[in-house]
């Protein structure tokens, strides 16, 4: 009788509570506006790398040239990937480029001046942080 109880059980844990990260849509994998090439590529997966600094030097460089100059920080995902992939590639990028965002407000750019946003890429992309000045 106590067999027949616990089959009905579902084990709770944190999966329970939490919903698994959802790809990105096609909306956020397009990005018609951007330039052709990045401000800055960001290397998160390089702990001794000083990309704050970086992040600071470009800040500098794009409002000089446009006081009110708006960021847009992009991580590739890799459409042609496995779903387990794509994920784990979401998850890791939303991360990464909260992280760039942080950088960015740290040197003083207006929240409502940064968007975070995914590149769909066919192929095999590195793990990276891309920044576009617009």
């Amino acid at each position: 009788m106590t067999a027949l109880c616990l089959a009905g059980c579902k084990l709770i844990d944190q999966r329970t509570f939490e919903s698994a990260p959802k790809a990105p849509s096609a909306a956020d994998l397009a990005h018609r506006e951007l330039p052709p090439l990045p401000l800055l590529t960001v290397d998160p997966s390089n702990p001794n790398a000083d990309w704050e600094s970086q992040v600071a030097d470009a800040v500098l460089a794009a409002e000089a040239r446009k006081p009110d100059v708006r960021f847009a920080v992009v991580t590739p995902i890799p459409t042609s990937a496995t779903q387990k992939i794509q994920d784990l590639y979401t998850t890791n990028g939303q991360a990464d480029a909260q992280a760039v965002a942080t950088a960015l407000q740290s040197d003083g750019i207006a929240p409502d001046h940064i968007t975070l946003s995914f590149q769909g890429d066919p192929g095999a992309p590195p793990r990276e942080v891309r920044l576009y000045a617009r």
